[in-house]
This record gives structure tokens, sequence and C-alpha cells, in this order.
């Protein structure tokens, strides 16, 4: 990792999580609940990566609203992004694991769910560029 912007770090692991959601929509057989998977793993990177920048403390946990809150705390912006957070943060888990009675996402939640993950990132570059 770079000592100087140790963000770039984890906004290029991002970025690849956010490539791979994009390829799980691809041609041949679509992975949407993939898709969904590696857009949350994308927002998720996107906004450590903005607490690592400010030197943030927290936990290292996949919970996308308690990471968008501890960002609101130090730019107000990320409160735009916090239903991106609620809707995003349900594919951390779920879709990795069979669970009883849990509606696998179709090509429309992941679509979506690649738009949001979008929306995180841009806002985080943004901010991140101040």
């Amino acid at each position: 990792m770079s000592d100087r912007w140790p963000e770039r770090d984890w906004f290029e692991k991002a970025d690849q999580d956010l490539e791979l959601a994009r390829r799980a929509l691809g041609p041949g057989k679509p992975l949407p609940e993939m898709a969904c998977y590696h857009a949350q793993q994308c927002a998720e990177k996107y906004l450590k990566g903005y607490l690592i920048a400010h030197s943030a403390r927290f936990r290292f946990v996949h919970d996308l609203v308690y990471l968008t809150q501890l960002c609101t705390a130090r730019e107000p912006a990320f409160e735009e992004l916090m239903s991106a957070a609620e809707i995003l943060g349900e594919y951390g888990t779920t879709v990795r694991y069979p669970m009883e009675g849990s509606e696998e996402p179709d090509m429309e939640a992941a679509r979506e769910a690649i738009r949001l993950a979008e929306q995180v990132a841009a806002l985080v570059v943004r901010k991140s560029r101040k």
C-alpha cells in the first residue's frame, strides 16, 4: 500500500468489484446475485477508503449504514447515500449463502445495485479530491 495515498489502494479494489459486478450481468449466463454482492463490496471499500484517508477509526464490519454514518459525521453530503447503503447492505451476506425464505435478486435489482455502487463511488471520489 502507498504511504501517501492509502485510500487509492482501497479504491482500486473497489473498482475491481464494480467491474466484476458488471461482468456478472454480461453475455452468457448472468449472475445477478453475484452482481449485487460485488456492488456491495465496491461500496464498502469506497466508504472504508474514505474513512482511512481521513484517519477515522472504525470497526472492520460489512455494515454499510454504519460506515455511511461515520462518513456523514465527517462530511454531511454522505447522508444522501443512506438509502443506497441500506439497499446494498442487504447484499453483503444474503446472496453469498443459501437462505431459506429469501428471494434471489433479479436482473433489475442487480442493475440497480450497480447504479447505487456507482453513486457511492462518485461521491467518495468527489469528496476525496477536496
